[in-house]
Order: structure tokens, then sequence, then C-alpha cells
């Protein structure tokens, strides 16, 4: 079901929303890489020369194919942790949990959930 352009949006399912993009743009960097490291298997299989190999690697943008795995965890990891900071600020602002009560909730300190509750805002 579509929202409708008026709807407002729920700052926790968009924040959702984000981790799951990210995770499957995660998910699209690594299998370019691990496809990438199979065809050098299948290659090498084949008799190629690992010279060769590496070449056809680096002309098909093998630095790229490498740094973009890390790229998109970084990225992931920035989605993870502002949903964390749209729960907390939620969990604190609308339902006016004491950021002791969120630390046990959620298994961090109050000091971490003041951080976070900090960054959500």
């Amino acid at each position: 079901m579509e929202r409708s352009p008026r709807e407002p949006v729920d700052p926790y399912g968009a924040s959702i929303e984000n981790v799951a993009r990210a995770a499957a743009e995660l998910q699209d960097a690594v299998q370019r890489a691990v496809n990438a490291l199979h065809g050098a298997a299948l290659e090498r299989a084949a008799g190629v020369d690992l010279v060769s190999i590496i070449r056809h690697l680096v002309e098909q943008g093998g630095k790229e194919t490498r740094l973009q795995p890390t790229v998109a965890f970084r990225a992931f990891e920035q989605a993870i942790t502002e949903y964390r900071a749209t729960a907390v600020r939620i969990l604190v602002d609308e339902t006016g949990m004491t950021y002791s009560a969120v630390g046990e909730l959620i298994g961090v300190s109050r000091q971490m959930v003041a951080r976070l509750h900090r960054a959500g805002a």
C-alpha cells in the first residue's frame, strides 16, 4: 500500500527502511566482489596464468570492487546508528522513558542512551 504524499512519515519506520536499503547495497557490493573472485578462480582452474587473471581483475575495476563493501558497510553501520538514535528519541520523548530505563531495555549504559538521544534530535 502506497503512502499518500500528505501522510506523515513515521521516523521509526523510515529508519528501518534506511537500514534495509543500506543492507541491500552492502549485500550487492559483497556479491560483486565474490563474483569477481569466483571468475578469477574459474580462470585459474582453466589454466590462465595468475598475472593475466590479476590484470583482468584490475581492468574490470578490481580496486573499486574491493573497496565497495567497506564503503557500503560503513553506510550500513551509520544507518543502524541512526535507527538506534531514532528509537531512543521516540522512547524518551514520546513514551517518557528515562535514560536509565531505556538503557536497561536495550542493554546499554545511560550515558550511551544520552548520546543516542542527542544524535537523534
